[in-house]
């Protein structure tokens, strides 16, 4: 069986939580959008708004996740530390 060690670990949890960010981004602005629909009967205008608008903050938010990563920086370290 292979092993793996904590750094790898640690990267694929961030990953996992990356992923779920994503999703829940995107559900939360469907379902508020749906939900504004039926209380304003403006089908499907706020669903679209909403979807919309989830989808930016997912990206948005998985670029600010995923760059230190990408820097080789973990998630607690700041530009300069070691």
């Amino acid at each position: 069986m292979a092993t793996v060690n904590r750094g790898t670990l640690a990267i694929v949890m961030q990953l996992v939580g990356v992923g779920w960010y994503l999703a829940t981004c995107i559900i939360m602005g469907l379902l508020g959008g749906l939900w504004l629909d039926r209380k304003l009967d403006t089908v499907p205008v706020f669903s679209l708004m909403g979807t919309a608008l989830g989808t930016a903050l997912a990206f948005y938010g998985t670029y600010k996740l995923v760059l230190p990563l990408l820097n080789n920086q973990g998630p607690s370290k700041k530009n300069g530390e070691k």
